[in-house]
C-alpha cells in the first residue's frame, strides 16, 4: 500500500510538470494583387507621296492632266496588338455619265493583298508598330479628253482590323473574315500598349528562420501579358517550404473594394486552380467559393509543390472591353506548429501523450502580416502554484509515513 502511494504521487508530480511544455503556432499571411488588362486593336491610315527619292505627306494638288501618274501611298499602321487588316476603296465622281476612277487605275499592290468581294485582305499578320502600303499610285487615263475637264474625282480608303489572337481568316473563301462584326473603336487613346514581359519565375516560399511567406513576383499574372478575347492563359507557381518544420499552406481570394464594372469582368473570366494533379477550384474569378481557404497541402521541410492556374478570357468580349482592367487579390496563409519551450519532463497525462491545439490563423489584411505566436505563456503563476502543491503532497505523504513508524 505504501509503495502504491509513492508511485501515484510521482505520476501526479510528473503530470503537472509536463504542463510547462508549450507548443507555439506560427501563422503568416501574404496578399498578392493580380491584374487583368484587356488588349486593344487600333490602326491608323495616312497617305504619302514621293518627291524625288523622299516620301512626304500627301498633298491634294487639285488639277491633274490625262496620262498623269499621281504618287499616292495609303499606309496602314498597327498601333496596338497584332492584327489582321483589310481595306476597301470608295470612289466618288461628280459626273456619273463619265468614266471615273476604279481599281484598274491603281498600281503598286503587294502580292500579299488579295481581293475578295469589295475588300482587299492582307494575308499576313500585322504586328505592333508595323506598317503596310495598300498601293503606290493612281493613273489618269491618257484617253480622257476635254469632256473630263473640271470633273471632280476622289477616293477614300477605309481600313479595318481584327485581332490575330484566336482568329484565323480563310483566304480561300469569298469572305475570309466570315460574318465578323467590325465595331468602330470607342476610345481616343494613343494606342500605346504594354508589351508582354519576359517570363518571370512565380513562387511562394515559407522562408527560413524568419517564418515569413515570400512571393516572386508581386503579380502572378505578370507573364500573361495583355488578354485578348478567346485567350486561354496558363502558368505555374512553385510553392516551397524552406524551414525545418512541416507547414500547411492555404489559399483563397478576395474581391473586396472592386467596383461593379471590375466585378462584372471577373464574372466573365473562368479560373481553374490545381495543386499537382488535384483540381482545387474551377469556376469564375468572382466566385464566393474562392473566398474560403483551400489547403494546398502540408509541405514537409524542404518540400516543393506546383500550383497551376488557367484563365479563360471570353471570346464574346469585343471593342467595348478595350483597355479595361480589373484585379483580384490572392491570399496565401501558412500554419506551422513548433514546440517553443519544454521542461525536463515530457508528460501531460498518465499515458505520457501531449495533445496540441488547432493552429491559429490570423489575417490582418496587410500585404505581409507578421507571424503570430500563440500558446499557454500566460499561465506561469498557475504552474508555480501547481508545482508547489505537488511538492507539498509528497511531503505530506512522507510525514504521514513517518508517523506510522515506517
Amino acid at each position: 500500500m505504501r509503495k502504491r502511494t509513492k508511485i501515484a504521487a510521482g505520476i501526479l508530480s510528473l503530470s503537472i510538470l509536463g504542463i510547462s511544455g508549450v507548443y507555439g503556432y506560427f501563422s503568416d499571411t501574404l496578399q498578392v494583387v493580380n491584374h487583368i488588362s484587356v488588349g486593344d486593336i487600333k490602326i491608323s491610315v495616312e497617305e504619302f507621296e514621293k518627291k524625288g527619292t523622299k516620301e512626304v505627306l500627301y498633298n491634294n494638288k487639285g488639277d491633274v492632266l490625262p496620262g498623269a501618274v499621281v504618287s499616292k501611298i495609303p499606309r496602314i499602321t498597327n498601333r496596338a496588338l497584332p492584327c489582321w487588316v483589310r481595306a476597301r476603296i470608295l470612289y466618288t465622281n461628280d459626273r456619273k455619265e463619265l468614266e471615273g476612277l476604279d481599281d484598274t487605275k491603281l498600281s503598286g499592290f503587294s502580292s500579299k493583298w488579295i481581293k475578295r468581294g469589295e475588300y482587299y485582305y492582307y494575308t499576313s499578320i500585322l504586328k505592333r508598330k508595323e506598317t503596310v502600303d495598300l498601293f503606290q499610285s493612281v493613273h489618269i487615263p491618257a484617253s480622257w479628253k476635254k469632256e473630263h475637264e473640271l470633273q471632280k474625282l476622289g477616293l477614300t480608303i477605309q481600313a479595318e482590323a481584327i485581332q490575330a489572337a484566336n482568329f484565323t481568316p480563310d483566304f480561300s473563301a469569298m469572305s475570309p473574315w466570315g460574318n465578323q462584326l467590325i465595331r468602330q473603336c470607342i476610345h481616343e487613346e494613343d494606342g500605346a500598349m504594354t508589351c508582354k514581359k519576359p517570363q518571370t519565375k512565380l513562387s511562394v516560399e515559407f522562408n527560413g528562420k524568419a517564418h515569413k511567406l515570400l512571393s516572386v513576383p508581386g503579380d502572378f499574372f505578370t507573364n500573361l501579358g495583355t488578354a485578348m478575347p478567346g485567350d486561354v492563359l496558363t502558368d505555374t507557381i512553385t510553392v516551397s517550404n524552406t524551414t525545418d518544420s512541416a507547414a500547411e499552406i492555404l489559399f483563397r481570394t478576395s474581391t473586396e473594394g472592386r467596383n461593379s464594372e471590375q466585378i462584372a469582368m471577373l464574372k466573365d473570366v473562368k479560373l481553374t486552380v490545381a495543386m499537382g494533379n488535384k483540381i482545387l477550384y474551377s469556376g469564375t474569378l468572382d466566385s464566393t467559393g474562392l473566398a474560403r481557404n483551400k489547403t494546398l497541402g502540408i509541405l514537409e521541410a524542404g518540400q516543393k509543390g506546383s500550383m497551376k492556374f488557367r484563365l479563360e478570357i471570353p471570346a464574346e468580349w469585343d471593342n467595348r472591353m478595350a483597355q479595361k482592367k480589373t484585379d483580384v487579390t490572392w491570399i496565401f496563409t501558412v500554419n506551422e506548429e513548433e514546440k517553443t519551450s519544454s521542461s525536463d519532463s515530457t508528460g501531460g497525462s498518465e499515458s505520457g501523450e501531449s495533445t496540441a491545439r488547432p493552429a491559429v490563423t490570423r489575417d490582418n489584411g496587410s500585404k505581409q502580416a507578421d507571424h503570430v505566436k500563440t500558446g499557454d505563456s500566460s499561465a506561469t503563476e498557475l504552474l508555480l502554484i501547481l508545482l508547489l502543491a505537488s511538492g507539498g503532497m509528497v511531503l505530506v505523504i512522507k510525514a504521514w509515513k513517518g508517523g506510522r513508524g515506517v
